[in-house]
């Protein structure tokens, strides 16, 4: 089983820094990994000190840092910070001896039109593809410390029909399946990397098991919703083999802490050693809890608890 967790984005002086631990961010300001290489060091140790074997991080979630923008909203390439910040990540990874799982896009870029059509525009030109995943690849693909490549965290909240509010459903299905068709292509033919992508719904897994993927696993996320219990599938007490998809499963995302987050029809709620226990003896590939540094309500994972396991 692989041993990993969510890093999602550090956290400096008490404050998250979402889609700013690489590179010059929007506000022109930077925040990125180099900018407080020490904090990163030292959480990197605390994870391997609990035996973490892969860290699951964001890269360049909204396009909000990494990336230069010309006035016009297009894509000019990666920017100096974020080199300097991911050459930071890397060399403290492979010192630590852990491996990353890097996640390169969020669904929450493909709320902006513009950002989409940099994506893939309407004659199939990727400015995303050209300008920053091949230079990014080609620096970094074959590095040993880079485990796997996350496509696209949880594109089912922003994809027909797989959303679950009409509103938000950016993408048609068959649109988010080209894009990831060429992201793959794109990775194959530069990096060594495993192919993966977050997917938000049990329910949708099987989708994330078309070819046209290219996966080498997929992942589903899954959270308790008390609110909406019939929103999603459970998969609590089911094994991989269940789910009826044909590539290995890997639980990317589960609550840190899942009493703050019950599951309406379980008490008491599913703990830590229980989700790991599900994915050791259901087929799993693993279980990462959501997050390290807990900077949501889903809480923060015992790293006392994670070693023991």
């Amino acid at each position: 089983m692989i041993r990993g967790i969510n890093y999602p984005w550090t956290v400096f002086d008490g404050r998250a820094n979402y889609g700013c631990d690489f590179g010059r961010n929007k506000w022109n300001s930077h925040t990125g990994v180099s900018a407080h290489a020490p904090y990163v060091r030292e959480d990197l140790r605390r994870m391997r000190a609990a035996n973490i074997e892969v860290i699951r991080w964001f890269v360049f979630t909204d396009g909000r840092a990494g990336i230069r923008w010309n006035d016009a909203g297009e894509i000019v390439g990666l920017d100096a910070e974020f080199l300097a910040d991911m050459d930071a990540a890397i060399e403290m990874a492979g010192a630590s001896g852990a491996r990353l799982c890097l996640v390169l896009l969020d669904f929450l870029w493909f709320d902006d039109p513009q950002r989409r059509l940099a994506l893939l525009d309407r004659d199939e030109r990727s400015a995303f593809l050209d300008r920053v995943l091949e230079p990014f690849l080609d620096r970094y693909g074959r590095s040993p410390a880079i485990h796997s490549l996350d496509l696209i965290n949880e594109p089912d909240w922003v994809t027909a029909p797989l959303a679950t509010d009409r509103a938000r459903a950016a993408w048609p299905i068959e649109r988010l399946r080209q894009f990831a068709s060429m992201m793959s292509a794109r990775v194959r033919s530069r990096s060594t990397a495993l192919i993966t992508l977050g997917g938000g719904r049990v329910s949708a897994v099987r989708e994330w098991d078309n070819d046209a993927y290219d996966l080498d696993f997929i992942q589903v996320h899954s959270y308790p919703d008390v609110r909406y219990p019939r929103r999603d599938d459970w998969i609590f007490g089911k094994t991989a083999a269940e789910l009826g998809v044909s590539r290995p499963v890997l639980i990317g995302e589960f609550p840190a802490d899942p009493h703050t987050h019950p599951p309406a029809h379980l008490s008491p709620a599913w703990t830590l050693p229980d989700y790991l226990a599900m994915a050791r003896e259901g087929g799993y590939l693993g279980a990462w809890p959501w997050s390290f540094k807990g900077t949501d309500a889903f809480g923060a994972v015992d790293l006392n608890t994670l070693a023991q396991e």
